[in-house]
């Protein structure tokens, strides 16, 4: 499941950063490595929210600050019942 979610992050990540999916590492950090401002980190969680069809409460997101953490929490996410 993680590498299905893995490449699904990576694609949203360059989409939103008009890069190549290559050159994102996963222990790249949001804000100092990937220059992710609060608008860019917005834009990315609503796509995400999109394409895993889960709501990622505010709160929820606060301790993410890598790739990998937002890799960890969606597949988190996608371990919950589906919303009806």
């Amino acid at each position: 499941m993680i590498n299905d979610v893995q490449q699904r992050v990576l694609k949203a990540i360059a989409e939103v950063l008009e890069r190549k999916e290559e050159e994102i590492r996963l222990d790249a950090s949001l804000r100092d490595d990937l220059d992710f401002d609060s608008l860019k980190q917005m834009t990315l969680f609503i796509l995400l929210e999109d394409e895993f069809q889960r709501t990622m409460p505010p709160e929820d997101l606060m301790g993410i600050a890598t790739v990998k953490d937002i890799i960890e929490f969606i597949d988190r996410k996608l371990q919950e019942p589906a919303p009806t």
